[in-house]
């Protein structure tokens, strides 16, 4: 018999070590450690770089969209003739009440009318390991190569604790690296991965007078109607590339399959919810019939790989079984690893939780039901216009360079344009204020460099050097990509300052060669044993004790 769903989570206790002595890393921990720091500090500036080549891209695309000679379906003129005189390649924009399409799941089945856009969200049931470490600090005399000492703060006595949760997570997990992985072990199946379908052969007709519909006047299965008052219409049909993005300012409706489609009663919660006006899961949830999963039972999912609609908020749900052999291997890692006979009160309570392998999934679906749309036209066949994304040609990639617009609601050409700027501004915003965290690190690493530890500085001068940092790069990056410009030679001259300016103010540092510096800090901070990180020296330079003491008595 097949076991049913559950969601009630399982926690186990696995090992305590207690570490005597310094927590340093050696063998291949170092190694691992050392190359993901140096990871961290080279992709931020390339995700950055690619940020603002996006950036410019889509800026360039959207001004000239809006420079551009833009043709309105929705006007009164609009006729048969007035659409077979306009040439292809021509931007057209509309607003729509009327779409006709349907989003299909073909591995399962799963029909939804009227849906632009359907998602499929799978979880997958996984243990997943905590970590915790509570360590002392105690202090030790490090040596460099010219016989020179300094005292340093690090972790020693450490207890090292394993706890392990099983529960539903949205990401597989791999259990090979667990310290229990015997006991705690996560299978890899992944027969249906989280999709997003688009809508097959989507229509819509654009009228002279727009009326916008109310969501709560219309059936759930049914195309949107228009139901204002129409004198003409145009049909067009959208390519599948205009949804690559979704629909912007739609959000996503989880889809509940219930007997007639009709929405269960509200709860009390629900209802306390309305009352202080906010928004519930029922006025989230879109409800279909559960006649739509007549297919279901016999869809490559079903036979394959047993998965069955359980409810419970519209999942689909496949049991994991596992092989004679893959059990008999299972034990025997637990007999190797020491808890083949380690039972605990969680899994007593895990009788009533899932088995890690274990598969769900849910669907969702952005259903407008008023929609305005920017493209250009492709072809105009027997009356209906053909409309598909415009590639502005050298100027990126196909993603950014193009202008295929459906957004949910009645919007101007301009205010789509404009809103689509907008975004694309905020993206690059939120690269460029992580780029700053990154300067934070990679400033402290340009100051041992140059004979300075901006760490043992002021907070003031540790804020100039990672502004002073960030400035700069970005700046020049400005420079290559946009050109010059005022703004661009400020922001590049500002971080030169606050550059000069924490140079001059931060602690010094002992003399020796750049690169052993920096591969130090890059150590200390991977927590490599002293003997890996040894310095040239720990005495500061003559050049740089003069220039300290100029400083100081001027001052």
């Amino acid at each position: 018999m097949s076991r049913g769903m559950n969601s009630l989570p399982t926690a186990r206790r696995g090992r305590t070590y207690e570490q005597v002595g310094a927590n340093d890393k050696r063998g291949i921990n170092a190694i691992c450690s050392v190359i993901l720091i140096v990871l961290l500090l080279l992709v931020p500036p390339i995700i950055l770089l690619a940020s603002e080549r996006a950036r410019h891209t889509r800026y360039i695309t959207l001004s000239d969209a809006l420079n551009s000679d833009i043709v309105e379906l929705n006007q009164k003129s609009m006729d048969s003739r007035s659409l077979r005189s306009i040439p292809p390649g021509t931007l057209v924009h509309g607003t729509s009440t009327h779409i006709d399409t349907i989003s299909t799941d073909h591995e399962m089945g799963i029909s939804i009318p009227g849906a632009l856009t359907l998602k499929r969200t799978t979880e997958y049931c996984q243990w997943t390991e905590i970590q915790s470490q509570d360590c002392q600090t105690c202090e030790r005399t490090v040596k460099a190569r010219d016989g020179s000492t300094k005292q340093e703060k690090y972790q020693c006595n450490c207890i090292t604790t394993y706890n392990y949760i099983k529960g539903w997570k949205s990401f597989k997990i791999n259990s090979l690296l667990f310290d229990q992985p015997g006991a705690h072990h996560n299978p890899q199946r992944d027969p249906m991965p989280s999709t997003t379908f688009v809508g097959d052969d989507v229509t819509l007709k654009f009228h002279e007078d727009i009326t916008s519909t109310d969501d709560n006047d219309k059936s759930n299965s049914n195309p949107r109607v228009n139901k204002g008052t129409t004198t003409s219409s145009v049909s067009a049909k959208l390519d599948p590339n205009m949804l690559s993005t979704g629909v912007r300012n739609q959000p996503w409706r989880n889809v509940d399959f219930v007997p007639r489609g009709k929405a269960p009663p509200p709860s009390f919660f629900s209802r306390l919810v309305s009352f202080f006006g906010l928004s519930s899961y029922r006025s989230r949830t879109r409800y279909e019939p559960l006649q739509l999963l007549k297919d279901a039972p016999n869809s490559p999912a079903a036979i394959e790989d047993n998965f069955v609609y359980v409810g419970q908020g519209g999942y689909f749900f496949s049991p994991y079984e596992s092989s004679t052999a893959s059990k008999l291997f299972n034990y025997f890692a637990q007999y190797l690893e020491g808890s083949l006979f380690d039972y605990q009160l969680g899994d007593l309570i895990g009788l009533g939780s899932c088995t890690a392998g274990d598969i769900r999934f849910y669907y969702s679906v952005k259903d407008p039901n008023e929609v305005s749309v920017l493209g250009q036209i492709r072809a105009i066949d027997d009356g209906i216009v053909q409309i598909t994304p415009r590639v502005l040609r050298g100027v990126g990639n196909e993603k950014d360079s193009s202008v295929g617009l459906v957004h949910s609601g009645k919007h101007s050409a301009e205010d789509m344009l404009l809103a689509e700027d907008s975004d694309s501004r905020t993206k690059a915003t939120v690269i460029r204020v992580v780029l700053f965290l990154w300067s934070i690190a990679a400033s402290r690493l340009v100051g041992v460099a140059v004979g300075r530890e901006i760490g043992d500085s002021s907070l003031v001068v540790q804020v100039e050097a990672a502004m002073g940092l960030f400035s700069t790069l970005v700046g020049w990056l400005w420079l290559i990509i946009w050109g010059a410009s005022m703004h661009t030679y400020g922001f590049i001259m500002a971080g030169l300052y606050l550059a000069y300016l924490s140079y001059n103010s931060s602690s010094k540092k002992g003399s020796g060669r750049w690169y052993v510096a920096v591969w130090s800090k890059i150590a200390q901070w991977a927590n490599l044993a002293p003997e890996w990180r040894q310095e040239d020296s720990y005495v500061p330079s003559p050049k740089s004790v003069g220039r300290d003491d100029e400083r100081t008595k001027l001052s």
